[in-house]
């Protein structure tokens, strides 16, 4: 796998502002996948007038049903259960579907013949005529890009989402948006290498953090870390850029970013300043009306409410977005309380310093459900801390033999004399997990579903592991 020596380094064209950049073309869809980007990206290709759409996926149509009902009625070319090379080859562009990994043998195929391998991230970039502000980071960018929109709501700049955030169709968007419109996007690492492509970046970008993630997909950290520098790289002088001062990565990057309104916030600290200017700090104001649970959501809150400022939100606005914001769907969300127990879905946590940061956010007595695939991520710390709760229920996935064994040694480290009893599993389903949780809980603790792992194998992705966690949940009497 190569590091920037594969299709992100594609010489941008003149076609940004073209409507007919599409129009006559071949194009390939590479990956429909379930949660709408695939989908879009087929549906906008027929719309700008595409002379032929194929849609690839290696899934089957089974699985796929969902999504293929919303195309229903285009003229779409289907190949799946496989990918055929030719197809590749021929196209004129192919667009990659963000799931889809960057060191395919298929698209290196493309790019050897020619071929203009792009993502739906780069077609809306190029078609937007309004601001966008995005959202990027190891952790926190879901909360801090949900958070930063209700604050826009509340302040009447009716703004609209999209990006990462599940089941919304970002190209969809396109029709509504003016050069008066706001727009924020959650951009995780995938759809930031499509922006590497075309070299453009938000009007206003937030970097959260860059912690141990996708090392499965990457060479490195500076690899990883280097797919999400497009966020601010290709920003211009008068764009904004915010980062945490309190992350390595981050810190380091701010002195990269080519935007002369460049911010730090420090949820240490509690205060935020220009990068020109270190000494004129500026405290965060807000942090008794901050209603989500844990530490690492103050800075959420920070980075969010920070850019609500430097888009001209009043003060009070902020404040009080603030106390009416609930929290995002899947991180750390409090599905019920029954029997004197908070069941909390934390299922977006799908690596280990995530399981950990939710671990850190209850006083309570904990009854964990972890486990899953590998990111080829070191859990040891994870193993550590979950090693303190009150008993851990394993998913299955091909981790989760390992981190039960590592669980009950540290549990041994740390003198615990129940270490047989305390981890539960690999169990093959979220109904014998919540089961297993409900007689281990009593009342006061919290049975926390934060796997620390991927979803896949038992479930479609994370957000199917939540819904499903939450359907047992709610079904239990």
């Amino acid at each position: 796998m190569g590091g920037m020596d594969d299709g992100r380094t594609q010489e941008p064209t003149n076609e940004r502002d073209d409507p007919n950049m599409l129009r006559g073309r071949r194009v390939l869809v590479m990956g429909l996948g379930l949660l709408a980007g695939g989908v879009a990206s087929a549906r906008y290709a027929v719309a700008q007038g595409a002379a032929e759409v194929t849609v690839t996926d290696l899934r089957s149509a089974e699985m796929l049903a969902p999504s293929i009902a919303k195309l229903e009625g285009l003229p779409i070319r289907y190949v799946l259960g496989r990918h055929d090379e030719a197809d590749f080859t021929q196209a004129d562009v192919v667009v990659r579907n963000p799931n889809v990994r960057r060191d395919s043998p298929y698209l290196a195929a493309a790019l050897a013949a020619g071929v203009r391998v792009e993502m739906e991230i780069a077609w809306f970039f190029r078609a937007c005529v309004g601001r966008i502000l995005g959202v990027t980071g190891t952790r926190g960018k879901t909360t801090t890009t949900l958070l930063l929109h209700h604050i826009l709501t509340e302040a009447g700049y009716a703004p609209l989402l999209g990006g990462n955030v599940g089941g919304i169709e970002t190209l969809s968007l396109l029709p509504q948006i003016t050069p008066e419109s706001w727009i924020v996007l959650e951009l995780g690492n995938w759809m930031l290498e499509g922006l590497h492509t075309i070299k453009q970046s938000p009007y206003l970008a937030i970097f959260t953090n860059l912690m141990p993630d996708h090392l499965n997909a990457y060479n490195s950290m500076d690899d990883y870390g280097e797919a999400k520098t497009s966020i601010f790289r290709y920003q211009r002088p008068d764009d904004i850029a915010i980062f945490n001062a309190d992350n390595d990565y981050s810190l380091r990057y701010s002195a990269q970013a080519p935007s002369e309104h460049v911010w730090l916030y420090s949820p240490k600290r509690l205060l935020a300043y220009p990068r020109a200017e270190p000494t004129q700090t500026r405290p965060f104001a807000y942090a008794n009306a901050v209603r989500l649970r844990g530490a690492h959501n103050i800075g959420n809150a920070q980075a969010a409410a920070l850019a609500a400022e430097l888009v001209g939100v009043a003060p009070e606005v902020i404040r009080t977005a603030l106390t009416t914001f609930d929290g995002a769907p899947h991180r750390l969300e409090i599905v019920r309380r029954l029997d004197g127990v908070a069941y909390v879905n934390d299922s977006a946590s799908t690596a280990p310093m995530a399981g950990i940061a939710a671990l850190a956010s209850f006083d309570e007595p904990i009854v964990l459900i972890a486990g899953g695939n590998s990111k080829n991520l070191d859990h040891s710390e994870f193993a550590a801390a979950a090693a303190r709760a009150k008993r851990v229920i394993i998913l299955a996935g091909n981790a989760s033999e390992q981190f039960a064994t590592d669980v009950r040694a540290a549990a041994r480290a740390q003198g615990r004399d129940d270490t047989e009893t305390l981890v539960v599993g690999p169990l093959n389903s979220m109904a014998e997990a919540v089961a297993a949780a409900r007689q281990a809980a009593t009342a006061g603790d919290v049975v926390l579903l934060s796997p620390g792992f991927t979803s896949f194998g038992l479930f479609l992705h994370e957000f199917d592991r939540g819904d499903q966690f939450r359907a047992q949940v709610n079904a239990l009497e």
